[in-house]
């Protein structure tokens, strides 16, 4: 028989949620706790810090500073000027800058030293109330209280630590023979001293040349050029004539008409002596007895033609005093050189000079320096030397480059330091003496003249084995002013008070 009742569902075993409300109930179930824990935390005061600690009021932080600033000491500084020391808040007299602290840094920070200030390690200037980096990304170093002292001499005491952290480097004076010699770069030209012109001292024309060329070279009493003068053509009839007649005045045999007669034959050589006629050149007019149209004019001196007026002088026009030719000897050869300022305490004239060439380095010349320019030269501040140097091969020539070396004197037993331990203040110079145990002094000193290298004669001031810093002593200098400040200050300070 068919069961006809309807099929009834299966009970499902237990309620089953769907996957998203799976995870809605988890996140409730957090905000539940979360929202408990902050609670919590409100009703006993946060004790977990979660809504951050309260905060006193500006008014009474100001006040707490103050009291704990009046109760320290308190010192306001200039960071630009650290000799600029108040006893309370203020700006700079001099840059207007608003001064900073220079207070005692925490126990914890620095265990049972007391800490003035921190500055940094390459600008002293830069002062914090509290570690930290420079401007410079240095980590800044504390200043102590009981690590830094100034005397009535300058003396300044800095801890080890900090010595080696700043790098300063110490070198002793000591007794040695100083010299120095002088290099730079000079121009050859003429000795002006073997330089000959051609001129007339007459007019007339040019009607034959001999030499008509630059660079060609002539031999004292070599004829340069044959010129007509109308001039010269008349003295020399003049000459004759008084010639003659002081001859037929001696076959008279009258003596006074025959010295008037002489008297106008010596008017008339001196006349051609003043025009430059050589003395051949007269006897060979009284021997043939013929005026000469042309004079030869001939080369007073040896050398090589250096300049001639024109291309061509044959046919020209010459005035009296116009230079034709310009002569000159180059058996000896000047060499003008610059040297700076810094040189001329090396320099003297008569001092021997070395010159070379860069073509043929190894050949050199000795020379000697004949004279110092009067003036220094405004834009390159360097005075120009004149150096004589012989050349019997002809081998320099008149606009080559050369290299110039002078010997400067050998100063026996001076003392002897680093140029770079040197500060000048621009009234003073200073140095650092290194007196041990990190204990320095700046020290006053008279220089003398600088030598080869990074050294410099000392005349007074410091003695053969002292140590003096050659490093870092620009970070000496600005301590010991700060340090000078810091005491003038507190002296200023206990007097007032």
């Amino acid at each position: 028989m068919t069961d006809n009742k309807p099929s009834v569902p299966e009970k499902p075993a237990g309620l089953q949620l769907p996957p998203m409300s799976r995870r809605m109930q988890r996140f409730s179930i957090l905000m539940f706790f979360l929202l408990g824990v902050a609670l919590t935390a409100f009703l006993v005061g946060d004790p977990l810090g979660m809504f951050g600690r309260q905060s006193s009021s500006p008014a009474t932080s100001e006040q707490e500073a103050a009291s704990a600033a009046e109760e320290a000491g308190q010192l306001y500084m200039c960071p630009m000027h650290p000799e600029v020391i108040e006893s309370s808040p203020g700006s700079c007299p001099i840059c207007k800058m608003a001064l900073v602290e220079v207070k005692q840094s925490r126990p914890e920070e620095t265990g049972e030293r007391e800490v003035l200030y921190w500055y940094a390690p390459m600008d002293p200037s830069y002062v914090q109330d509290e570690p930290g980096l420079s401007p410079m990304g240095m980590k800044l170093v504390p200043k102590y209280a009981d690590q830094d002292t100034a005397d009535d001499s300058g003396t300044i005491r800095i801890d080890p630590t900090q010595i080696q952290n700043i790098g300063v480097v110490s070198t002793p004076a000591v007794v040695e023979n100083i010299s120095r010699t002088s290099r730079t770069v000079g121009i050859l030209d003429y000795d002006a001293e073997r330089i000959s012109w051609v001129n007339t001292k007459f007019e007339g024309w040019i009607e034959k040349v001999h030499v008509n060329y630059v660079g060609q070279e002539v031999r004292r009493g070599q004829a340069l050029f044959e010129i007509y003068s109308p001039d010269l053509v008349s003295t020399q009839e003049e000459y004759l004539r008084a010639l003659e007649y002081v001859d037929s005045m001696e076959a008279s045999g009258r003596e006074q008409t025959l010295r008037q007669a002489e008297a106008l034959l010596r008017s008339a050589r001196e006349r051609l002596g003043f025009w430059d006629i050589s003395e051949e050149q007269v006897q060979a007019l009284e021997t043939t007895r013929t005026v000469q149209r042309t004079l030869t004019v001939h080369a007073l001196t040896g050398g090589i033609v250096a300049e001639i007026m024109q291309d061509s002088l044959e046919g020209m026009y010459v005035k009296s005093g116009m230079d034709l030719y310009k002569i000159a000897d180059l058996s000896t050869i000047w060499v003008h050189a610059d040297i700076y300022e810094t040189d001329l305490p090396w320099v003297r004239e008569g001092m021997q000079a070395v010159v070379s060439f860069r073509n043929d380095p190894e050949q050199v010349y000795q020379g000697k320096v004949l004279y110092l320019y009067p003036e220094v030269n405004k834009q390159t501040r360097t005075l120009k030397v004149c150096v004589a140097v012989p050349n019997p091969k002809r081998r320099m020539r008149p606009g080559m480059y050369a290299d110039v070396s002078v010997e400067g004197p050998n100063i026996k037993g001076a003392v002897i330091i680093p140029r770079s331990a040197v500060l000048r203040t621009g009234e003073r110079d200073l140095v650092f003496l290194d007196l041990g145990e990190g204990r320095f002094r700046p020290q006053e000193v008279r220089m003398g003249v600088a030598g080869e290298g990074d050294r410099i004669q000392i005349l007074e001031g410091i003695e053969a084995g002292q140590e003096v810093v050659v490093q870092a002593q620009f970070m000496l200098d600005s301590e010991s002013r700060i340090q000078e400040a810091i005491a003038k200050f507190m002296t200023r300070d206990q007097s007032d008070d």
